[in-house]
């Protein structure tokens, strides 16, 4: 006979020894829970270093699915029942109006200003209270898919609570609070993201909603309520809306039928668009949304990309990766759906990849011939090059590449420039103009190239508007007769659209340390597509000095990302179009490097910059940083 409750924790190392009494191995409930700390020999499972959604996730899977509904509840939580039940029996009773999901009224330290309100706890036995704390939450067995897997891609896990109070929107009437029974929590992890950083969780919970909200069908109720595209991105404002408006309405839940199925596509297509890519696998069962990428797995999708994907088809202003991703998963139906950052790092991990930007990207023919089998040094402005002495070595290329003409010290960056890298926006543009009237024409390079698009807005900063690089050059710099090699078609695309998709840049703020962040833009660097740019002709070897991606993202003042000439040619951060405290976006082009760049032979880095890219550290980063959504879809 099925068992009415199913009760699920996740504890540090041991089970809260009340819960255990009030719900294991009962006539009408079980007991389960999984560990994070240290292992214990009734858990299901031991699981270190994850996230609290994450080991709910793991407790949703592993768990029997013998069960009419699944309590999740905190470790530290203390019950205190408000009627003659006690605590399994006041479930059982409250279960009897077979809920969507159901909760109880919150007592002490739970942060909401229903914990407070005394008078609205005594007044009714039931009520329909939105967004209701996620420590605390039994849930129908029908919706158990809807809601798992949680959503982690944030990391911060108050992201999967917040989320989860969304999912709930559509059962509203059906989600009830008791007052019956209060519920305290007792202890609260200082170290939990959530509790040393509010700000920055926050940030991601936002984060969170921007992705979602394209895909909520009651955006109009929102835009109704609200006074801007401020307040509408805030990730908390949905909450206040359906909080105000359910308590206006003082709605008491109704018993539902015993065998009632919850999950109806048509009432929950009401409210989401089910296309969005969190939702694309709701209609499989929860093990089947928790299939690994497995070895097999991906060579099948490879199978797909090999075919689908080309450089033209990448070669486009707006995300190709939605079209692509839903060939593949209209193919492989006997899988689960895979979503748009799963199918960027297949492709780029995936061997013999002929739709590479580095096997296609077309440029100058002369700058192509001239460095034919040559051994290039490709020259950035990195700071830890200072005292190495590394500038013999440079100058011993055949060619020397220099982001930008400066050279700090010829010691330690070599003292030849033969090819100026330059982005070639307004504020740099005037800067290569100004050292090529500095020297004698017989010392200029042979070549400027730049791998961007845009160089100027006009007719003023803020118009959104902009010219090309190209026109860039013809105005400020083709007088001087060093040829431009750039990335721009006779049809006016651009081989670059090809790399952005395949880098697959996102705007975020990472916690690379305690109170440590550091800003990125949705873009890479031009010296980092200056790397592929020059990948893509016929060299021979391709060594990079001075390139660290400023210090792979950790950093603290300017002289961390450049050395002092670089600084003094430049300007100082917060420079318009120059040097910015956002940077570009480095954990992108650190997963790109480690997936593609390191994979060709032709490409040299220094045994420090190497071993970094490569190590634990960064992996846990990429880990991360890979599973963030992209919010913004399209280029210029």
């Amino acid at each position: 006979m099925k068992k009415r409750l199913c009760v699920l924790q996740v504890t540090p190392e041991n089970p809260n020894p009340d819960h255990v009494e009030f719900f294991k191995d009962k006539a009408d409930s079980d007991f389960y829970f999984v560990t994070h700390d240290a292992e214990h020999p009734e858990a299901l499972k031991y699981c270190p270093n994850t996230t609290w959604s994450e080991t709910r996730d793991l407790l949703a899977l592993l768990v029997p699915k013998d069960y009419d509904y699944y309590a999740f509840i905190d470790y530290d939580y203390h019950f205190r029942p408000q009627r003659s039940l006690g605590v399994l029996d006041q479930i059982l009773e409250d279960l009897t109006l077979n809920p969507a999901v159901l909760t109880y009224y919150p007592g002490n330290n739970l942060q909401t200003p229903y914990a407070s309100d005394v008078e609205y706890l005594n007044s009714r036995d039931y009520s329909c209270i939105p967004f209701t704390h996620f420590g605390l939450k039994v849930v129908h067995h029908s919706l158990m898919d809807w809601f798992f897997p949680l959503c982690t891609d944030f990391s911060v896990n108050v992201d999967a609570c917040h989320m989860f109070n969304i999912q709930e929107i559509p059962f509203l009437k059906n989600v009830v609070c008791s007052h019956k029974m209060l519920y305290d929590n007792a202890v609260s992890d200082p170290d939990a993201i959530y509790n040393k950083d509010g700000g920055f969780s926050k940030y991601k919970m936002d984060e969170m909603w921007k992705w979602i909200r394209p895909s909520f069908k009651k955006n109009r109720l929102l835009e109704l309520n609200s006074t801007s595209q401020k307040q509408l991105d805030d990730s908390l404002f949905v909450k206040n809306i359906f909080v105000s408006l359910l308590k206006k309405q003082s709605l008491t839940p109704s018993p539902s039928p015993q065998d009632i199925d919850y999950y109806d596509n048509e009432r929950i297509s009401n409210f989401f668009d089910l296309e969005h890519e969190f939702f694309i696998n709701k209609t499989y069962g929860i093990h089947k949304q928790f299939e690994d990428l497995t070895v097999e797995f991906v060579e099948e999708v490879e199978t797909v990309l090999r075919r689908e994907v080309t450089f033209e088809r990448l070669k486009t202003k707006t995300n190709p990766w939605g079209s692509i991703i839903e060939t593949v998963n209209s193919e492989l139906e006997h899988r689960r759906n895979i979503n748009m950052n799963e199918c960027v790092e297949i492709f780029q991990t995936m061997k013999n990849n002929n739709a590479l930007f580095i096997k296609n990207a077309k440029t100058s023919p002369e700058l192509q011939e001239y460095l034919r089998d040559k051994r290039v040094a490709f020259v950035g402005p990195a700071p830890y090059l200072c005292g190495q002495r590394k500038g013999e070595l440079i100058d011993s290329y055949d060619v020397v590449v220099r982001i930008q003409p400066e050279i700090w010290d010829s010691e330690d960056f070599g003292s030849r420039t033969d090819i100026i890298q330059s982005c070639l926006n307004s504020s740099y543009s005037g800067k290569v103009a100004s050292f090529l009237e500095k020297i004698p024409k017989e010392e200029y390079p042979r070549f400027i190239i730049c791998n961007d698009t845009v160089a100027r807005e006009y007719p003023h900063p803020g118009s959104n508007q902009w010219y090309s690089v190209v026109k860039e050059y013809d105005d400020y710099l083709r007088q001087y007769g060093v040829p431009l090699a750039h990335l721009e078609n006779e049809d006016n695309s651009w081989e670059r659209w090809a790399l952005y998709w395949e880098v697959y840049a996102k705007p975020h703020i990472e916690m690379v340390a305690t109170s440590h962040y550091t800003y990125y833009s949705g873009n890479f660097n031009s010296g980092y597509g200056a790397m592929n740019m020059l990948l893509s002709c016929p060299l021979k070897e391709l060594a990079v000095f001075g390139v660290n991606f400023y210090n792979f993202g950790v950093v603290k003042n300017m002289a961390d990302k450049y050395n002092p000439a670089y600084i003094k040619a430049q300007g100082p951060d917060g420079t318009y179009l120059g040097p910015d405290t956002l940077l570009h976006d480095q954990m992108s082009q650190i997963m790109h490097c480690r997936n593609v760049l390191d994979a060709d032979p032709r490409f040299v880095l220094s045994g420090e910059i190497k071993e970094t890219l490569h190590s634990d550290a960064i992996a846990e980063r990429i880990d991360k940083f890979k599973t963030l959504p992209k919010i913004y879809h399209t280029t210029q």
